[in-house]
């Protein structure tokens, strides 16, 4: 009997229609997507590059795209199928729980839409994979550094360090499937990485921001309403990652 996934995450950044709409592509008479389109982003990211940093990829290519090999070792069958359907129900659980955090009477910002979203789908696995590589490496640095600018309560810092070593798992397993280090450069300690960084990161593939603000916090002084910031940023960055995989998984796992 052949696996297959649900595709039921407790939170739907995407609906299905919306999915299947991303993976048919643009209706006949409307413009295609334009991948030219100036960053919203801009303006918050001068001095940054925008695109993924190469650190995160790898050094920017794989070994395993490199070896004509069509699909990815698994020591199972249907292991990854079954692992990047944890990794959205993780991805997933993560928006409610930060959404969750954020309906607080003392928390000043306001509600935080889902963003429009674009360039979602990846052409093949190996692209698919790399992007995803990059989505969880980069979220291990954001969720460390926003570690030093949390207050170590009992309400928003366990929290906080239990999604970070969540996201580390995620970005060991697909560094490992892309025949990397579990860590980038083999570094045996992890740094954090600039809001910069991951701003430019989510960049390419959001549309609008839906009404919203751009996302930012002190990252070092910490305070209640910093407290709300921070998660605030994160969720950003959670809404991406769950929409980009809600697609993807599909696209490439779903048979």
């Amino acid at each position: 009997m052949r696996l297959r996934l649900r595709f039921q995450p407790r939170v739907k950044v995407l609906s299905d229609e919306q999915i299947d709409a991303t993976l048919r592509g643009p209706k006949q008479g409307e413009e295609p997507r334009d991948r030219a389109r100036r960053s919203f982003f801009r303006t918050a990211l001068t001095g940054a590059a925008v695109g993924v940093p190469a650190l995160l990829l790898g050094a920017g290519k794989s070994r395993a795209a490199g070896t004509g090999r069509r699909s990815f070792p698994e020591l199972y069958r249907g292991q990854n199928m079954t692992l990047f359907q944890e990794i959205l129900d993780d991805e997933s659980a993560h928006v409610e729980i930060l959404q969750t955090l954020l309906e607080d009477d003392d928390n000043p910002l306001p509600k935080r839409p889902i963003p429009k979203f674009r360039h979602l789908e990846q052409p093949n696995v190996f692209a698919f994979v790399r992007a995803a590589a990059a989505f969880e490496n980069t979220g291990t640095g954001v969720y460390q550094g926003a570690l030093f600018a949390v207050q170590q309560t009992e309400e928003y810092f366990p929290v906080a360090s239990g999604l970070t070593t969540v996201e580390a798992r995620h970005a060991g397993f697909l560094n490992a499937l892309l025949d990397g280090p579990l860590v980038p450069e083999f570094f045996p300690v992890d740094s954090s990485i600039p809001q910069s960084v991951a701003l430019s990161h989510v960049d390419p593939f959001i549309a609008s921001l839906n009404g919203g603000t751009v996302p930012e916090f002190d990252p070092v002084n910490a305070s209640d309403p910093n407290n709300f910031k921070i998660i605030d940023f994160l969720l950003l960055l959670e809404m991406v990652e769950t929409a980009f995989y809600q697609v993807n998984v599909a696209k490439f796992f779903g048979g």
